[in-house]
């Protein structure tokens, strides 16, 4: 995959394959299943999901999902995984709602590796630890990569006005 091809791919479309692809692993499936996924995430390492076809080109792309919890706060577990995924799908189904065809779809594109971040993130406070969850796509030479990443919280709170 070149440069030039990875330039082409609309966002809208990368949205809907990433967040598609999160709801099949997690949401769609029976917990044992999701949780079989969520272990192999945790290994750090990127897993295979599908396959995405050129129109164009007729050229098949492998996707793969892979996990940065880095910045996650608090113990990391199944249970806490869940809750953060299902919290970022519920924001992106509001998103959609609002703007069906997605033309304000807010992004954050690296020129240099070609990664658009899709800026959306859902904050979640889980044992009074504050988690943020973002997903980006992360075209590779060989791949696709759906990435789901804990952020750094503190550039994303807040202060409420005391009374």
């Amino acid at each position: 995959m070149t440069t030039e091809q990875n330039l082409n791919i609309d966002p809208r479309r990368l949205f809907n394959l990433g967040a598609n692809l999160v709801a099949a692993g997690f949401i769609k499936q029976n917990s044992t299943e999701a949780k079989k996924l969520f272990k192999e995430l945790k290994q750090g390492d990127p897993i295979k999901g599908g396959q995405l076809k050129s129109e164009k080109s007729g050229e098949v792309i492998p996707i793969k999902l892979e996990l940065d919890r880095k910045e996650f706060r608090g113990q990391f577990n199944f249970p806490n995984f869940d809750v953060s995924v299902r919290a970022l799908l519920q924001k992106f189904e509001t998103e959609v709602r609002k703007d069906k065809e997605l033309k304000t779809l807010r992004t954050l594109t690296n020129q240099d590796t070609g990664e658009v971040l899709f800026n959306i993130p859902s904050g979640l406070s889980i044992d009074n630890n504050i988690n943020v969850l973002m997903m980006a796509v992360h075209p590779q030479s060989d791949c696709m990569v759906v990435k789901l990443m804990f952020m750094e919280p503190e550039p994303f709170l807040v202060e409420t006005p005391e009374d």
